[in-house]
């Protein structure tokens, strides 16, 4: 359970207190906490489960700057919303009809390789982290193409 006092912010799970130092998608959801050893786990909200997740922040954070490396690097990237008006798109869509727009081709991406690239990045920078129950989660939804 989270605790109140000044400071840091606390979970205690299995009679060890944990620093929180972040969370997952919310507060209320999984916690990010630090041991006294300095090692990073994801923490249930109420103290009841925890699971490894880095060696330590500094890891934590190296593999969060290789993450986002990677998706930077996707090609296939969506490049954000665009808003027109109507009488814009009334234009591009009478402009594509005519030939004039075309849809952009795709940009070569040899995402087997950027996957296999990352796997070793991450494995140099904490082994036993990628074989870990959280990481290898992540990893399996990057092979499947779900992230």
């Amino acid at each position: 359970m989270l605790d109140d006092r000044e400071g840091p912010a606390e979970v205690v799970v299995g009679g060890d207190r944990l620093t929180v130092i972040g969370y997952i998608e919310e507060p209320t959801t999984d916690l990010v906490a630090v041991d006294r050893a300095g090692v990073v786990w994801c923490c249930s909200a109420d103290g009841s489960d925890r699971t490894r997740m880095n060696s330590s922040v500094a890891s934590l954070n190296g593999f969060l700057d290789l993450f986002a490396a990677f998706f930077d690097a996707d090609p296939a990237a969506d490049s954000g919303p665009v808003t027109y008006s109507a009488e814009q798109m009334a234009e591009r869509l009478a402009a594509f009809r005519r030939g004039e727009i075309r849809p952009p081709a795709p940009r070569p991406d040899d995402r087997k390789s950027r996957v296999k690239q990352l796997k070793k990045a991450l494995k140099d920078l904490d082994k036993r982290a990628v074989k870990g129950p959280w990481w290898s989660i992540i990893l399996e939804q990057v092979d499947d193409g779900i992230l």
